[in-house]
């Protein structure tokens, strides 16, 4: 899909620069839990490094066993700090902001970049805290994935400021995995993003990617994760949590790519619903999030490709689906089998 393709390309036009010289880094924040956005947006790092001839870091941590001794150790003086993409840089998700400004706090005089984020601020205290730590370090590129980040980031901090593309566009054009075994998929948030509410869907169309039916993948990570922290086990434990890490978030993938792929259409107030239906090349409706998350995205990037739908409510949608759904065209992109 030419579309793809040039977000593709835009993403890995940005990142050359920064990725040229890269030796010793860091990837920090791996996302350990159920979110498949996340998982792809991970996986399209690794695409992007790997595409670009960087080597493979030397430290990667999630949260949970993030080492400021160790992380130091491994990059050395000079080595340089990638802070994962995604959708958290404020203060809605505060575990993953507190993570970075350690970082930025704790690292002063090391290189960091921070992959492609959206910003939003609920408190001027937190926006306040988050200026404070990035404003005191000179090294800092930001990269946003929508003009209204690059406004907010470009006003408030004194870091370099790159518009970029989501990172999960390196994973390029996708297969559908499976034939739709359903009118439409309404992939919608059950978190404090969601902006839907209550809605009157037909039972069991509704559903969310948060729910993960437990793995062997998971629960190796979730062990090894608690076996980090044992003062005798952790030296093994964490190159065996590392080695899970690119695996789990595959499987992750896969499983929301079948999500999707099993309606003819898809509905969703998640960018990465979007963005992988997107890779799916599968006709979808994309709704807001609670703070304009995606209508930022889609006006940045998406408005006018052939496929992408915008709407304000549950019923437009559902409107938009039915006529989709008597549409040929619209879905002449769907497998021939399975």
């Amino acid at each position: 899909m030419a579309a793809v393709q040039w977000l593709r390309t835009q993403l890995l036009e940005t990142l050359r620069p920064i990725v040229a010289h890269l030796d010793a880094y860091a990837l920090i924040d791996f996302p350990n839990y159920a979110n498949v956005g996340d998982s792809a947006i991970y996986l399209g790092q690794l695409d992007a490094l790997r595409a670009l001839g960087a080597p493979r870091p030397r430290f990667i941590c999630d949260f949970r066993t993030f080492s400021r001794a160790e992380l130091a150790r491994r990059i050395g003086p000079e080595g340089t700090i990638l802070l994962t993409g995604g959708g958290s840089f404020g203060d809605l998700w505060p575990t993953a902001q507190d993570l970075r400004e350690e970082i930025v706090r704790a690292f002063p005089a090391h290189p960091i970049v921070q992959l492609p984020q959206t910003m939003y601020f609920q408190t001027a205290e937190a926006l306040q805290r988050a200026r404070s730590a990035f404003n005191a370090h000179d090294r800092i590129t930001l990269l946003v994935r929508d003009r209204r980040s690059l406004e907010i980031a470009g006003n408030e901090l004194t870091a370099r400021v790159l518009l970029c593309p989501d990172m999960a566009f390196a994973l390029g054009p996708l297969d559908r995995p499976r034939r739709p075994v359903h009118p439409a998929v309404w992939l919608l948030r059950t978190d404090k993003e969601s902006a839907t509410g209550p809605a009157s869907l037909p039972p069991g169309a509704r559903s969310d990617w948060l729910d993960e039916p437990p793995t062997r993948l998971r629960s190796v990570s979730y062990a090894l994760t608690g076996a980090v922290r044992h003062p005798t086990l952790g030296r093994l434990a964490r190159p065996l949590l590392r080695s899970v890490y690119e695996p789990l978030a595959r499987q992750r993938l896969r499983r929301g790519l079948r999500l999707l792929a099993a309606g003819r259409v898809v509905v969703t107030d998640r960018l990465h619903g979007h963005i992988l239906s997107l890779l799916l090349n599968m006709p979808h409706v994309v709704l807001d999030n609670s703070y304009g998350k995606l209508a930022s995205f889609v006006a940045t990037w998406t408005s006018g490709i052939d496929g992408v739908h915008r709407a304000d409510s549950i019923a437009e949608a559902g409107e938009i689906v039915a006529r989709l759904l008597t549409t040929p065209a619209a879905l002449a992109h769907e497998p021939e089998r399975a």
